[in-house]
């Protein structure tokens, strides 16, 4: 995921350093030193901006999720273009944050290393995942009944999350790419 370009607070800047380490190295994987060191703290300073490692994660999820609503969700909403248009731009946007960094949709991630044993990620993960489900149903909705457009979006993320997953496992690019190309193809 690309940095924000305005100008950040350090809370913010941590959670943006922290995500891409939970990224690549899962959440039991990563220790409080690893985050303080990483973003260049002391653990004891580490703790004036988070209670601890969980409340990071949480509120590293929240902050993910507002940024793609902001970058990618709500394009669908904007007044003034077609739904093949809106479809497009929210992809190449998509396609921009999840080949910028290693390690593939770190929602994707956590869910799969803690949703058996812990579930107090599951809510903000799943606000993601909403949000994201809604979006494209709102684009989709222009050609497809309400369900079907649920539907439609639904399998559009399955497939895009398995194109990650895919990319991550093969180190090639094109089982994402596809699974872009067929969520676009869902308006012909």
């Amino acid at each position: 995921m690309t940095e924000p370009a305005k100008k950040y607070s350090k809370k913010e800047e941590i959670m943006w350093i922290a995500s891409d380490i939970f990224r690549q190295n899962g959440y039991h994987n990563t220790s409080i030193s690893d985050l303080a060191k990483a973003c260049g703290l002391h653990n004891a300073h580490f703790y004036y901006y988070f209670k601890d490692k969980e409340n990071l994660l949480e509120e590293s999820l929240d902050y993910i999720t507002n940024y793609f609503n902001k970058k990618v969700f709500q394009i669908a909403f904007q007044e003034g273009l077609s739904p093949k248009e809106k479809v497009t731009l929210m992809l190449e946007t998509t396609k921009k944050i999840f080949l910028y960094k290693q390690g593939g949709c770190i929602m994707a991630n956590i869910t799969l290393e803690t949703a058996q044993y812990d579930s107090r990620f599951i809510p903000v993960i799943q606000n993601f995942f909403n949000k994201w489900t809604d979006s494209l149903k709102h684009i989709y909705q222009e050609m497809y009944q309400p369900q079907k457009a649920q539907e439609k979006a639904e399998q559009a993320i399955q497939d895009i999350e398995g194109g990650i997953l895919l990319m991550r496992l093969y180190k090639n690019d094109k089982y994402f790419l596809n699974a872009l190309q067929r969520a676009s193809e869902v308006l012909n």
